[in-house]
């Protein structure tokens, strides 16, 4: 077949491709999301899949039929033949190289080809279907903590130690690691026994059982590791957090807010190992938020203008401070960032000691898109606590408070100024009040109208 294009237009013609978001690539996410299939996207693995299950290690692909040389779409141009045969040869090896990484590392590799989404985008969905169900199915294979009665573990862990003193004078390594595999399994059952509940079959289901026993209260990595009964119980707790909604902080996240005042704790120091649920409260829209936190998290913006805009974008809507954290890539600093947003720059960034204290601990809401003005930001965060506390968190003028707030209605409260800056008035108790956003409006137009 013959080129109908110039090499030049050829050129700018195939340049112009997209080699992601693609229609086609946006029709199988589609799917798979309605089908109640939630993935990530722009996963830093080799060959970068265009869709990735995490939790079950399933990378998947949308291979082009032109670019990836399709054996029953695939058409070579007469137009500069050579140059494009070595190229997509080269695209058809990197991606067997790739797929062969992937394997290697543990991951299951689906590759689809452009025509098949188009001829049965459906059946494609349930191929991914079935190659999650695989994968759940072989998991259930692997050697798992066994419940059973916690007194029995008890016993049979006493026998298996006694035995082990003779292991102990003998001369052999190997002996005695593998009579202690036993007795490790056994100490994993007889942790995960320490839950018998029909509803906590899963690792995953007696840790979130666990921390909603104990909200809000520090609890170490190593217990939830004795509890779960598996090695990769870290792993189920980002999937509580991420996949299933679960407000539970880290412990580098939990440090943070201490400093920056957002959260209280009287007990022992911190460690990065430490986790505590925060809101007992299931939040289903918490994978949708991780998503765009995602796609903040990889742009080029600073620590503050990254959650800045991830707050725009859930505007009105409760945020966890470990979302933040994400968005920020981990650094330590965004806490500050996030105080200096509401001290510094003018933005109605609320939690749960800052004007809505119905809120849950660790809770970040972004009230509305409009910014104070000037002399009203430098307001401490001490000063606006006491002033909010002491009005009763109700606008003084309406007695609007945030258990009345909806759509139709956003406001939410500021502090006004007796007095104003430009005559004197200072950012103290005394000449400060409470007022909802309207009334505050109100106030100021009709300072402008009488001066």
């Amino acid at each position: 077949m013959t080129d109908v294009l110039t090499p030049e237009q050829r050129k700018r013609c195939m340049s112009r491709v997209k080699n992601r978001n693609t229609d086609i690539e946006l029709t199988l996410r589609k799917m798979l999301w309605s089908a109640g299939l939630r993935y990530r996207l722009n996963v830093k693995l080799p060959g970068k899949p265009d869709i990735v299950f995490v939790s079950h290690k399933l990378a998947v692909f949308v291979d082009g039929c032109y670019w990836h040389g399709c054996p029953e779409h695939g058409q070579m141009p007469e137009t500069n033949a050579q140059f494009w045969r070595e190229k997509i040869t080269k695209n058809i090896a990197r991606d067997n190289t790739v797929t062969s990484i992937l394997r290697a590392n543990g991951w299951r590799v689906l590759r689809f080809w452009q025509h098949e989404i188009k001829r049965d985008p459906a059946g494609c969905v349930l191929r991914v279907k079935s190659s999650l169900q695989q994968i759940n199915e072989r998991e259930k294979m692997i050697r798992r903590s066994q419940q059973k009665d916690p007194e029995s573990l008890r016993k049979e862990l006493i026998g298996l130690l006694t035995n082990f003193e003779a292991e102990l004078k003998k001369d052999d390594l190997r002996g005695k690691v593998m009579a202690l595999v036993p007795a490790h399994h056994g100490l994993r059952d007889l942790g995960s026994s320490l839950i018998l509940d029909e509803n906590a079959p899963s690792a995953r289901d007696r840790i979130l059982l666990y921390l909603t026993k104990y909200p809000r209260q520090l609890i170490a990595g190593d217990e939830l590791m004795v509890i779960s009964g598996i090695g990769e119980w870290a792993r189920r707790v980002r999937e509580l957090r991420v996949e299933h909604g679960w407000s539970i902080a880290s412990g580098e996240a939990i440090k943070e807010m201490l400093e920056q005042g957002e959260l209280k704790l009287a007990e022992r120091d911190v460690s990065k190992n430490d986790y505590m649920l925060l809101d007992e409260r299931q939040d289903r829209d918490a994978a949708f938020r991780w998503n765009t936190a995602n796609d903040i998290r990889k742009t080029k913006a600073s620590v503050q203008d990254k959650i800045l805009a991830f707050l725009k974008k859930n505007v009105g809507k409760p945020v966890t401070g470990e979302e933040l954290r994400y968005v920020a890539n981990d650094k330590t600093e965004w806490a500050r960032r996030v105080r200096e947003l509401r001290t510094e720059e003018g933005w109605a960034v609320a939690t749960r000691n800052m004007g809505r204290p119905e809120l849950p601990i660790g809770a970040y809401v972004l009230e509305d898109l409009h910014q104070a003005p000037p002399h009203d930001r430098k307001i401490p965060d001490d000063v606006r606590r006491a002033v909010l506390r002491r009005d009763g968190y109700k606008c003084l003028h309406c007695g609007w408070s945030v258990s009345e707030w909806n759509k139709a209605d956003p406001r939410h409260l500021e502090l006004h100024h007796k007095v104003q800056h430009a005559h004197g008035g200072k950012n103290d108790e005394e000449n400060l009040i409470t007022l909802c956003t309207v009334c505050h409006d109100v106030v100021h137009r009709d300072d402008k109208a009488s001066t």
